[in-house]
């Protein structure tokens, strides 16, 4: 059996950036089992939003440094980095969600992230396709952005090859057996001998890889949406600047020369199999457009192009994990937000491996233990995702 210092379970946006950060951290032997292809699950299905207007102290952190660490890695590898800064703009829709907004505001600013509040009368001004009489306000970062899935998946599998991470495809793991030096990782193409184990399976692996050892990990799979429009409104710039409708739970983004909106259903129920390619939902479809219309009556009568579904491993407080949950065997979820995070969850944990600790994250948002303890508290800015 070959050995490993470590084998990684999962090769999408999670698995491989935590490869590449152990690798250029002098970690040899890396081995990620990946039981489809590099990205194809919810990675390449991703929208691909970077915020770095999160609701916590974690969640600002997170998408600070993903941002930072996507441009960083193209210009390692001398590649396109596949984002795009367009700003983005989070809605209130109500005076209760203004007052929750404003507050953010002071936290993002304090942790390096450059935001502003803004009114309808200013925002009137900046974005004259929108009816902002029927919001609150908005909140706004600049150097915001969205990535391109496929160049992001790209880029990570290169970058962590090229530091000598071994990546296997068409690889699924069935069993994981403790060992006196570790585990054994037993997998349709063979049983590899590891000294630890990381289980970052995303929406359909990870809860199902925890329970190889008994571990209970609240990660779930749930349903979303993406539509894209070849065309876009007259009155809409070809980078228009995202804007995310929290209450309704649906944002826009450029997408070619036309707009991509994404929305999930807020009585979407959790998904249980083990699927990749969801059904879409045409009739959630057709009650929410009218939604998105009203707001930006340009979109009316647009034809879509391209729509699909994505899967979107979200936790109870829609906040990662990543922890060691029994000696030698590491959790990393994202919490809803794997492609916003990714870059950043694979340097904290990483850091967790290789330095025993995390530092610079409050460990009562990242730790698995705060859901038993019944310490969760969900963040504020998110998609709607089932209870």
């Amino acid at each position: 059996m070959a050995a490993y210092e470590l084998v990684i379970v999962g090769g999408g946006n999670l698995g491989l950036w935590t490869a590449y950060h152990l690798a250029k951290r002098g970690m040899r032997r890396i081995l990620v089992c990946e039981r489809y292809w590099a990205g194809y699950g919810a990675t390449m299905r991703s929208a691909g939003i970077v915020r770095q207007q999160g609701g916590s102290e974690t969640a600002v952190k997170l998408g600070k440094w993903s941002r930072e660490l996507y441009l960083e890695l193209a210009n390692e590898l001398g590649v396109d980095s596949g984002f795009r800064e367009v700003g983005y703009y989070v809605v209130a829709s109500s005076a209760m969600e203004k007052a929750v907004f404003q507050r953010l505001v002071e936290l993002r600013r304090a942790h390096g992230v450059a935001n502003e509040w803004l009114e309808p009368d200013e925002l009137k001004r900046r974005l004259p396709y929108v009816d902002w009489d029927r919001f609150a306000g908005a909140t706004f970062t600049p150097n915001d952005g969205f990535v391109e899935p496929a160049i992001i998946a790209r880029n990570i599998a290169m970058a962590a090859r090229a530091r000598g991470v071994e990546l296997l495809e068409r690889c699924e793991v069935r069993a994981i057996e403790p060992r006196d030096s570790g585990y054994a990782v037993v997998t349709d193409r063979g049983t590899f001998e590891a000294e630890r184990v990381l289980n970052a399976g995303g929406p359909r692996g990870a809860r199902q890889i925890g329970a190889l050892l008994g571990i209970d990990i609240p990660v779930a799979a749930s349903r979303h949406m993406v539509m894209s429009f070849p065309t876009r409104p007259e009155s809409m710039p070809p980078d228009f600047p995202m804007m995310f409708v929290l209450s309704s739970g649906y944002y826009l983004r450029p997408d070619e020369q036309g707009v991509l909106i994404g929305f999930s259903n807020p009585l979407e129920q959790a998904d249980p199999s083990d699927r990749f390619l969801l059904e879409f939902d045409w009739d959630y479809y057709q009650s929410i457009k009218s939604d998105w219309e009203s707001a930006i009556p340009g979109l009316q009568g647009l034809r879509p192009g391209r729509a699909w579904t994505g899967s979107i491993d979200y936790t109870p407080d829609q906040l990662p994990i990543i922890d060691e949950a029994r000696f030698g065997f590491y959790v990393l979820a994202a919490g809803g937000h794997g492609i916003m995070w990714g870059p950043a969850l694979g340097l904290k944990m990483a850091e967790l491996i290789v330095d025993e600790r995390v530092v610079d994250l409050p460990a009562d948002e990242i730790r698995l233990s705060r859901f038993a303890e019944g310490r969760a508290a969900a963040d504020a800015i998110h998609l709607p995702f089932p209870q």
